[in-house]
């Protein structure tokens, strides 16, 4: 289903040209979402690693006066810091899987972006379409933030 926004273009653009920009559409609220999972999960894990570390500080490190063969005994004994530990590599882990998405579906959102760009002359060939063309880029702006008049990011 295309986004109504682009539906009611009507005259400013054809079929195809509509379904191109709702794919372009798709693939920015992709790119938005991987976005937001890779932050909430670097955010996440970085929570844990600074909640740990004050943790051991507090109560590992600072009672046993830096010794580190006791406060690596103190930790590996305990079940619970070792699960704390799994915990901070799992997050770490699921951060680099959802930065690799965000990278590829990035890279898809530009390379789209910037076809329709380069395309622009053939999608609206005909000067009274040439000037529509401005108003169909401004609405993807102002609707979507894509910008579609510089091939930058």
């Amino acid at each position: 289903m295309i986004e109504p926004s682009i539906q009611f273009l009507r005259n400013h653009t054809d079929e195809p040209t509509k379904q191109m920009l709702d794919h372009l559409v798709d693939r920015k609220r992709k790119f938005e979402k991987y976005k937001m999972k890779c932050f909430r999960t670097q955010f996440f894990t970085f929570i844990l690693i600074m909640g740990f570390i004050v943790y051991l500080y507090a109560f590992i490190i600072k009672p046993t006066g830096g010794q580190m063969d006791v406060v690596l005994h103190m930790i590996f004994d305990n079940e619970m810091h070792i699960f704390f530990i799994l915990l901070i590599v799992a997050g770490y882990a699921t951060a680099q899987y959802f930065k690799k998405k965000e990278d590829k579906a990035e890279t898809e959102y530009h390379n789209l972006r910037c076809e329709v760009i380069r395309k622009s002359t053939e999608l609206w060939p005909q000067p009274a379409q040439w000037q529509n063309r401005h108003e169909v880029f401004t609405m993807m702006k102002k609707e979507f933030d894509i910008n579609l008049f510089h091939e930058s990011k």
